[in-house]
């Protein structure tokens, strides 16, 4: 929209003898679609005062909604659909923007480097740095004209279920990191860990690597226990401790079993005196 104004304008400029190269005009639709971006994003307010004054919805689901399209691949669950399918991504960015999502995560679900070459598999092409820079740039460009915040997005990775020492997953997490901390995203989410300690380890690197970005940190477990048999209630409470602003559930079960599960969070981390936001991305 911003390009084809600026067009215009320069068109309307030929009759006083203006003379703009298209290269420049170009050049110049850029800039100024990057400072209102820019401007649109800094009139909104940062994510931790929009929790404080009330409910923020966010979006979610990335990888069944492209799978059921055609776009992602079932198994391996990763994004690379970004760059390969850009106007696919691009489009349920804008679906959810339609229905009201506050906060839009960038689509690099389960784009770790392991994992994208976790058994050979093709999306390692485009590496985690490729891919995470393409999954910004869609989210950017949808969100914040529509006056919503961008998160980052990291998850569990294959090197926790080898790994010989904390230093070893969060190497592994930073290597993610990178594009995030580059871009300014608003808020980072660590999503979707079936074990605590690894959930624990993730936070340790996004606060050492972008230190001030607000965290969101849930778990993909039930309402009695993560994988470890550590409770619910005490992976809430180690969730705070570790430095997540937000802490949940999500996916695996229905909104009623993550209710479950959040609340015995809640009751958690309000008994060890701490405090925190809570999230429910059910599946």
């Amino acid at each position: 929209w911003y390009q084809r104004r600026v067009r215009e304008a320069v068109v309307s400029t030929q009759s006083t003898g203006i003379t703009i190269t298209s290269t420049a005009t170009v050049l110049f639709a850029i800039i100024l679609e990057n400072y209102l971006l820019e401007l649109c994003h800094e009139a909104q307010g940062h994510f931790l005062e929009r929790l404080d004054a009330g409910p923020v919805i966010g979006d979610g689901g990335f990888v069944f909604a492209l799978e059921k399209r055609g776009y992602v691949e079932a198994g391996p669950w990763t994004p690379e659909a970004v760059v390969e399918n850009p106007e696919a991504v691009m489009q349920l960015h804008r679906e959810f923007l339609r229905a009201g999502s506050d906060v839009c995560q960038a689509f690099t679900f389960y784009a770790s480097e392991d994992k994208l070459n976790n058994r050979g598999h093709s999306a390692g092409q485009h590496g985690c740095y490729g891919i995470n820079t393409a999954a910004c740039n869609l989210v950017r460009s949808a969100s914040y004209p529509e006056g919503a915040l961008i998160a980052g997005g990291v998850s569990q990775t294959p090197t926790y279920l080898t790994a010989v020492s904390p230093e070893a997953v969060k190497d592994e997490v930073k290597k993610q990191l990178k594009v995030f901390k580059e871009q300014k995203v608003d808020l980072m989410i660590a999503e979707y860990y079936e074990h605590v300690e690894e959930a624990e380890w993730h936070i340790h690197a996004i606060k050492e690597y972008m230190p001030g970005t607000p965290i969101c940190a849930s778990l993909a477990i039930n309402a009695d226990s993560d994988v470890h048999g550590v409770p619910t209630g005490e992976c809430g409470v180690r969730l705070v401790k570790a430095g997540a602003d937000v802490i949940g559930v999500n996916c695996h079960f229905d909104p009623f079993r993550c209710i479950e599960a959040v609340v015995k969070m809640r009751d958690a981390v309000k008994e060890a005196g701490l405090k925190c936001h809570f999230m429910v991305q059910p599946l």
